[in-house]
């Protein structure tokens, strides 16, 4: 995501993640396969300022979504006038969004699922939520969302950009790829099941989606989740999903636009509130 809430400005990370000339550099220097062994032995470690949450930094695609989380605060806006305590990050990527939720709220008694489909990124994801002692209420599980219940395995694409991996295998045709993505089987992840699991009958605050154009079929195969769920911030990805579909999508589930957080050429983030009638029905 390149756009840049109105409160916040350009960084130079995200001036040079928008030129194409730079994503043909990195295929053909091999610099995230660089990065991400030197990386490995010694990766980037910072600290947040309010919470003293740690964080790493061990692939380059990390430092473009620490700059989007951390410095742009793309998801501020969807803690506005909520008083967040629950929350479900679905494509976590290596796991930054449940600390910026800690950080944002000064709570470190949220309740939270957090899941992603690379295993690699799962991994990730599961060291944060350790390191910082988050581990008694958040909950990391490797797998894909968007199937329908029944469904315990599915495709998913595993793309030398982390942050290209999707259970759908579109990649974006206005970013110079990376490389080839690989199908694997994966898990498949029943988000109410989990949820359930881990906080019984309790709501779900803040739902955070972004997986990458698979996002049409997670709304309409995961409808008893999005039941539970109050707000969502989802980031809509316009090679597979205009926002109108999303927007109809929603609607249909009793969710109504609240915000378009950002947009950039190839995609944009968006709030969700369920509306009043369909939250009390629930």
């Amino acid at each position: 995501m390149l756009g840049v809430p109105s409160f916040s400005k350009p960084t130079l990370i995200t001036k040079l993640a928008g030129m194409p000339v730079v994503h043909k550099a990195i295929r053909l220097f091999r610099v995230q396969q660089i990065a991400e062994r030197a990386l490995s032995v010694v990766p980037m470690r910072r600290k947040l300022r309010r919470s003293d949450l740690r964080y790493r930094v061990r692939f380059l695609e990390s430092v473009l979504i620490a700059d989007e989380i951390f410095q742009r605060e793309i998801y501020r806006e969807a803690f506005d006038q909520m008083d967040v305590r629950t929350f479900v990050d679905l494509g976590s990527n290596v796991g930054y969004f449940p600390l910026y939720a800690v950080e944002h709220t000064g709570r470190r008694d949220l309740i939270g699922l957090v899941v992603d489909g690379n295993e690699k990124m799962a991994s990730e994801s599961r060291w944060h939520v350790q390191e910082n002692g988050l581990a008694d209420t958040v909950t990391v599980k490797h797998g894909v969302v968007g199937y329908p219940p029944g469904v315990t395995e599915a495709t998913f694409f595993v793309n030398p950009s982390n942050v290209a991996s999707s259970a759908q295998p579109v990649l974006n045709p206005d970013v110079p790829s990376k490389g080839e993505s690989i199908p694997v089987k994966v898990p498949a992840v029943d988000v109410l099941a989990e949820w359930k699991k881990l906080a019984g009958d309790r709501r779900i605050d803040l739902m955070k989606v972004d997986i990458e154009g698979f996002e049409g079929d997670f709304i309409k195969n995961t409808i008893a989740a999005l039941e539970l769920t109050d707000r969502l911030v989802i980031e809509w990805h316009k090679w597979v999903n205009e926002r109108d579909v999303i927007d109809a999508l929603l609607a249909a589930q009793g969710f109504s636009l609240r915000k378009v957080i950002s947009e950039d050429p190839h995609c944009g983030v968006a709030i969700y509130d369920r509306n009043a009638k369909t939250h009390a029905e629930a």
